[in-house]
């Protein structure tokens, strides 16, 4: 049976983001505060921007650091459609033909991260007549994208006879920040990198402060630092939360969908997992492992509703979960439930959910990210 649907209708989210813009830009000013004046910020905003909009974020940015940096060439390509005019740096590799000329065509800067990547474009913008601007990414230990600090003289070797390439900075990314001899070896390679490319003539600014470091090392600042989830006044780390002060620019909100008794000796939830021991009072909210509410916080979870903390009941569901009500008088469906965010007095940050279900804040912030319905607080550039 065909519908025919001739009426269109405005409908309100049953759940939704609040992205703060002006925490955005707090943070920013925050993290300027820990770093010397002179060095510049290469604001990362990948993943549309860790889940809180890229464009949004951009615009709420571009005054306030110097660069952005992306991994997929489509958020580049987004951004100067958008008519943002501030350097791209593009963090990973082209997979296509059509993505490499997106790069010469919307003047992004690409991340070199092998010598096949670097024999690639010094062909292409040969055969264009073009010179291309590179990041040299230098793999000091984490293993992943880079070339290897042992190949370096092949680097020197290379660049020294391109015409078509113009390296204009070196840089690395840290593995694990909280191991000092770790880091330390990392930097002593990266020193190393460096001192032959000088040496063989170049001149280059150099980055790799992530956020961790940018609050850990003063010596990994370089000419620049490159944070991520600090901007987003998320703390990549327990250790470092007394060395800046940050707020977190996401929340994330539903309703009550139902109210209900259940008699004590029930079982709640899939599995049967969750027993009440008293006749109670129980919520259910429109948002489970579907929108970002991990399965694995299931029985120990939290929200807030009222200011207070509310225990996540049974199993989280694909689209649903249960919460325990017994300490909230008269209860609404239609009342305000906080999963990450402020309510009244409290606060449930999303390093917090990151510890209950075993995981990194990066992957909380990003799961929360996929949800489409965002409200953007005011900010005013």
């Amino acid at each position: 049976m065909m519908v025919d649907v001739k009426i269109k209708r405005d409908l309100k989210p049953r759940y939704w983001l609040e992205i703060d813009l002006s925490a955005i830009t707090e943070n920013v000013s925050q993290i300027k505060s820990v770093i010397k004046s002179d060095t510049r910020i290469i604001a990362v905003i990948k993943s549309n921007a860790y889940g809180h909009g890229l464009l949004e974020v951009a615009s709420a940015l571009d005054e306030n650091v110097d660069f952005f940096a992306v991994a997929e060439i489509s958020e580049a390509v987004k951004l100067r459609e958008a008519e943002f005019q501030k350097p791209i740096l593009f963090l990973s590799n082209p997979l296509f033909e059509e993505e490499i000329e997106a790069i010469f065509d919307y003047d992004i800067i690409p991340a070199v991260n092998s010598m096949k990547f670097l024999k690639l474009y010094q062909q292409y913008a040969h055969s264009q007549d073009k010179c291309l601007d590179i990041h040299l990414k230098i793999d000091t230990g984490m293993s992943r994208m880079g070339i290897s600090w042992q190949e370096i003289d092949s680097v020197v070797s290379f660049l020294s006879d391109s015409k078509n390439i113009n390296l204009r900075a070196v840089f690395t990314h840290f593995a694990h920040t909280q191991d000092l001899e770790f880091t330390r070896m990392q930097m002593e390679r990266f020193q190393k990198a460096i001192s032959k490319l000088k040496n063989a003539g170049f001149k280059f600014f150099i980055h790799a402060a992530n956020s961790s470091a940018v609050l850990r090392y003063s010596t990994s600042w370089f000419d620049c630092i490159r944070p991520g989830l600090i901007i987003y006044g998320i703390y990549p780390e327990h250790e470092v939360k007394n060395r800046i002060k940050l707020k977190q620019a996401m929340s994330f909100k539903t309703r009550l969908v139902e109210v209900k008794e259940v008699k004590k000796g029930s079982f709640i939830g899939y599995n049967c997992t969750y027993k009440a021991t008293s006749d109670m009072k129980i919520g259910i909210i429109p948002v489970g492992y579907n929108q970002g509410l991990m399965w694995v916080l299931s029985n120990k979870g939290f929200v807030l509703l009222r200011g207070r903390r509310i225990p996540i009941l049974g199993r989280v569901s694909m689209d649903q979960t249960i919460l325990d009500l017994r300490d909230i008088a008269n209860p609404e469906i239609g009342e305000e439930v906080v999963i990450t965010g402020c309510q009244g007095e409290e606060e449930i940050r999303i390093e917090e959910i990151a510890e209950w279900a075993g995981t990194i804040p990066y992957e909380i912030a990003c799961s929360f990210g996929k949800i489409g319905n965002r409200v953007y607080k005011e900010w005013v550039g």
